[in-house]
């Protein structure tokens, strides 16, 4: 738990300034922040009352696809982008690199920070929390670190002695809004697997940054570095590999032809990971529970990580392939 709380204080201080960071990672890790932050109030303090309201809602209603609902979470955030810009504009906005590939979506972000807004009535005195979810993390985070340290100071004695890091490189964002019809053009079924198709492309480009561009940048990797590195990459993994496998069963037309615009590269990939590395990545993922008898920490010092070098291939090949397919950057803006 205590190195959960750690790394994340160190990425986000790291990170906070970088011009990729707010825009397309930092939703991916505020949905991992509100799981650890809810399971270390379940699970260590035994109760979920003074979960703050906003991550609450986060940990319990957020996830990358709904079982059974997906289309009306799609209608739901298709309407909030008509509703605040307009039927007849371009009210879709994109994030793309300097090679015009898609990072991120105002899709992403109505699927955690604006839908959470329109789960249920909001009384008065939750709203603050629903705009400054981040500081609630941080102050959450915070407070479980003195508490810990208090009570274990070699802790505090060891967290005093930190890696280095260079400055990320600065990082061109391309903005680019099209018209909602341009996209979604198809049926119901066809215009909500291209909605999920969204989701897993930003949740893939974290990973890509996360391994390519953070961890890069590194002096003398140390203990929580490669702690952090291994526990957030199996859960966003096993987060983007649970998706897929959903849209592979239930959206059965649209995922072949997904996968024949890869030459069947995706379903050969997916099925070599569901062979040698699945069950580990699932089992790694579950620990999130802290009140399990081994817990990640327990895996991470006996050295019984997964090598990470194919499951970040996979990742690659599952962003390549949803970049291409959806093509964004070839879409015309409509105004």
């Amino acid at each position: 738990m205590y190195f959960d709380l750690v790394s994340l204080k160190r990425f986000f201080k790291r990170v906070k300034d970088n011009i990729v960071f707010p825009a397309v990672i930092t939703y991916p890790f505020m949905r991992d922040s509100c799981l650890i932050i809810y399971q270390v109030h379940k699970d260590i303090i035994g109760t979920t009352d003074e979960v703050p309201f906003a991550i609450k809602e986060f940990r319990n209603k957020i996830k990358l696809f709904e079982k059974g609902g997906n289309e009306k979470v799609f209608k739901e955030i298709l309407k909030q982008q008509i509703d605040e810009f307009g039927f007849e504009t371009d009210n879709l906005g994109f994030y793309l690199n300097e090679n015009r590939q898609t990072i991120g979506s105002t899709i992403y972000v109505g699927n955690t920070l604006r839908r959470l807004q329109n789960l249920r009535e909001i009384k008065e005195e939750d709203k603050p929390e629903i705009y400054y979810v981040s500081q609630e993390i941080g102050s959450q985070v915070q407070a479980f670190i003195e508490v810990l340290e208090n009570e274990i100071p070699m802790l505090q004695k060891n967290s005093a002695i930190e890696s280095g890091f260079n400055e990320l490189e600065a990082f061109e964002i391309i903005y680019k809004d099209i018209n909602h019809t341009r996209l979604f053009n198809g049926n119901d079924l066809n215009n909500v697997f291209k909605y999920r198709l969204l989701i897993i492309l930003q949740e893939c480009f974290a990973v890509m940054w996360i391994s390519e561009n953070y961890d890069s940048r590194i002096i003398d990797r140390d203990f929580v570095d490669e702690y952090f590195i291994q526990r957030f990459i199996n859960i966003r993994m096993d987060s983007i590999i649970d998706s897929l496998i959903n849209l592979k069963k239930f959206y059965i037309s649209q995922f072949d032809e997904l996968d024949n615009s890869t030459h069947g590269e995706l379903s050969i990939a997916l099925e070599d990971y569901m062979l040698h590395s699945f069950e580990k990545v699932a089992e790694l993922r579950n620990t999130i529970h802290y009140d399990d008898v081994k817990n990640f920490y327990d895996y991470f010092i006996e050295d019984e990580m997964i090598d990470l070098t194919g499951i970040l291939n996979l990742n690659r090949i599952i962003f390549k392939c949803i970049e291409e397919f959806l093509s964004i950057s070839n879409i015309p803006s409509q105004y």
